[in-house]
Order: C-alpha cells, then sequence, then structure tokens
C-alpha cells in the first residue's frame, strides 16, 4: 500500500491518497481543498486515480470534490448522495467493501459528528473522518448524536487491532491502541 498525505489551508484538514502498490491505481480520501500538489504526486508516482471517497459531507472535506472530479475522471463514493452538492456515483454503508487496485476496504458506520458518516477501513489503516482524532472526538450538536458517535467508535473502531493507523479529518494520526487507551472520551 502507497500512503501520501497533504494537510490543507485554511483550517488545516487531512486527505490522503491510498493507492495500490501493484497496480497503481490510487483513492483520494476527503478532498476538502485543490492543490497542485495532489495532481502532481499522483503524475510523480504514475498513479491512475481512479476514485475520490468521501468520509462525511462537511465542506472542509468536499469543496474540491467537483474540481477533482474533473481532473482525473475520477469515480466518486460517499456516504451520501450529494456531499457538497456534487452528486456521487456510489453510496456506501457499513459493511460495504471499496476497492483500489488489490486492496479491499470496509466501510462502518461512525456517525455523530454528521448525521451520516462513515469510516474505511483497509489492513492496519482507518480513515475516520471527523468521527476519531488522536486525543479526541468530532463535535455533535446534541448528546444523542454524541452517545451515538461513541458508541459506533466503540463498536466500529475499537475492535480493531490495536497497530492499526488512525489518520483522521484533522490533526495527527494515531494508533487504535493508543486511542483505547487514552483518549480521555473513553477512558
Amino acid at each position: 500500500m502507497i500512503l501520501k498525505h497533504f494537510r490543507l489551508n485554511p483550517i488545516e484538514v487531512n486527505c490522503f491518497i491510498v493507492a495500490c502498490s501493484e497496480t497503481k491505481e490510487a483513492m483520494i480520501v476527503d478532498i476538502g481543498e485543490w492543490v497542485p500538489e495532489i495532481p502532481d504526486y499522483v503524475k510523480e508516482q504514475g498513479l491512475n486515480l481512479a476514485t475520490i471517497f468521501i468520509t462525511h459531507d462537511h465542506h472542509d472535506h468536499t469543496d474540491a470534490l467537483e474540481e477533482a472530479t474533473k481532473h482525473f475522471g475520477a469515480h466518486t463514493i460517499s456516504c451520501t448522495a450529494r456531499p457538497g452538492g456534487y452528486t456521487v456515483d456510489r453510496v456506501v454503508g457499513s459493511d460495504d467493501e471499496v476497492t483500489v487496485g488489490t486492496l479491499t476496504g470496509r466501510v462502518v458506520d461512525t456517525c455523530g459528528h454528521t448525521p451520516v458518516g462513515v469510516s474505511l477501513i483497509f489492513p492496519g489503516h482507518v480513515f475516520s473522518g471527523d468521527a476519531l482524532f488522536a486525543g479526541s472526538v468530532g463535535g455533535t450538536t446534541n448528546e444523542e448524536d454524541y452517545n451515538m458517535q461513541l458508541e459506533n467508535i466503540r463498536t466500529n473502531l475499537f475492535t480493531l487491532p490495536g497497530h492499526y493507523e488512525v489518520h483522521s479529518g484533522h490533526g495527527p494520526s494515531t494508533t487504535i491502541a493508543v486511542e483505547r487507551g487514552s483518549n480521555p472520551f473513553f477512558v
């Protein structure tokens, strides 16, 4: 697996490229801003960027979806039909699979921060959007959503092996073991 991280401004949202080492097929996870470094990296690495995956429908994760789709001719996948007002090619939910070359990822429900939100799990890696952060969780608007988000994280993420890296929508990456053992929202 090839993994590349981009920190986009103005609010330091994370954007990731996941690529299959064998086939060079690639996917962007969340694209809140269009920066030249993204297509430059794809070209330099000889990747075929075939898919754009959106974890949840907030503008800082979707603002460049249309531009990136047009540039790469990529297939779009999200947990909602119109993230950022852009109609996607495929809507996914819990336990759906997403492939990138020979890699297979599994979608899990991590809603709470938004009414519909998902995380994408590949072997050893979790792309959690704004559900789970290093030492924190995404904000919610009410207690019911807050409790649902914590339960989704406990059930769908904290059951993963501890070595899995968590790549969130903002801030640094972490691991399941670190968050399970020291995230103040769960300890």
